[in-house]
């Protein structure tokens, strides 16, 4: 089948799926097509909340690893730290008189068990008059009123101290804050009602807010490492790059398949430069020794390769000899050469 037919049949095709592609992804009328989302909320469970935070002029840095010294040293005037993520060498030296300049830092223990907590902290608390305690999390404490917190932990409050808290229908604190000076030190399990999918509730935002957003025009500094996996082609690969990639793959595709398969060759045929027939090739063999008078020498080499031979072999070139006369031979392609002298 001509070559011709397949390649005009492959563009059609191609064509048709370029046309579906576009009629089926592009916006060619209003139409809201519900998303998955994308692998940075995937992979941050507190991308909503710093989106928010951004987006309402209160700009939130991150850091994957702190210490005291790094939150006192903070331009921003509030932490939100995650205490895994953070040294407490020092912290009461150096956090406290941070706190009552007025700055807030709020401490989320984002841990599943009390003995992984860190001494230091254990201790930086306890001389607040905050001491830590387990609860058995299969048991029900949530409320209609009460935001999600993690029920890892409950807090046992000194009764002397002047600590604020947030307790569940069980009456266990779930949320503790004192005020130091000008500012205060927060501190909860893990913050259950800063995920992404739970600040839609109303109560979980507005306790969200009021911890970060409320307390500082500045911005916030956020201490907690982000486990965000880098895709195998990199940016290439985020939303809204995908046709551009299916589309220059498909090219690439097509254009390598029009090289390499023959099916998929030139669209015109293309006449091909044989080689001279051997008739040629002789005749010219042949004017060139006749230009340089070189013939006969040749001949005379041919002989003398020969005569060294056994007789057998002499017989059987002799007769060869007179079998083919290589002077007729030359001679009866003299019209080729042009040329009307006999050698």
């Amino acid at each position: 089948m001509d070559k011709r037919i397949y390649i005009c049949a492959a563009i059609v095709l191609l064509f048709a799926v370029l046309a579906f592609l576009a009629y089926d992804n592009l916006e060619i009328y209003p139409e809201k097509i519900p998303k998955s989302p994308s692998r940075k909320v995937y992979n941050n469970l507190f991308y909503a909340m710093e989106q928010w935070l951004n987006e309402t002029g209160h700009p939130v840095r991150i850091e994957t690893y702190g210490n005291p010294e790094k939150i006192a040293a903070s331009p921003e005037t509030a932490a939100f730290v995650h205490a895994s993520d953070c040294g407490w060498k020092g912290a009461e030296e150096i956090l406290l008189p941070w706190i009552e300049k007025g700055n807030s830092l709020y401490i989320c223990l984002d841990f599943y068990d009390i003995e992984d907590i860190n001494e230091n902290l254990l201790e930086f608390l306890s001389g607040l008059g905050i001491d830590i305690d387990t609860t058995l999390f299969s048991e029900d404490f949530s409320g209609e009123n009460i935001p999600n917190f993690n029920w890892y932990f409950r807090f046992l409050i000194d009764e002397d101290a002047d600590i604020f808290t947030v307790r569940d229908n069980q009456g266990n604190a779930r949320l503790a804050e004192v005020s130091l000076g000008e500012g205060k030190l927060t501190i909860t399990g893990i913050p259950v009602f800063m995920y992404n999918y739970n600040l839609k509730n109303e109560i979980n935002a507005a306790l969200a807010w009021e911890l970060t957003g409320a307390r500082t025009p500045e911005g916030i500094l956020f201490i907690h490492m982000r486990n965000i996996e880098k895709s195998i082609f990199g940016r290439i690969m985020e939303r809204g790059n995908m046709l551009p990639v299916i589309f220059s793959a498909l090219l690439v595709i097509i254009l390598g398949f029009w090289m390499v398969i023959p099916v998929f060759g030139l669209v015109f045929e293309e006449r091909q430069k044989n080689s001279r027939p051997i008739k040629e090739r002789f005749a010219a063999e042949i004017s060139f020794l006749k230009k340089y008078k070189a013939l006969d020498y040749y001949l005379d080499i041919y002989k003398r390769e020969h005569q060294y031979t056994d007789e057998r072999i002499l017989t059987s070139v002799s007769e060869a000899k007179e079998k083919y006369n290589y002077r007729e031979i030359i001679n009866k392609l003299r019209s080729v050469t042009n040329g009307k002298d006999r050698f």
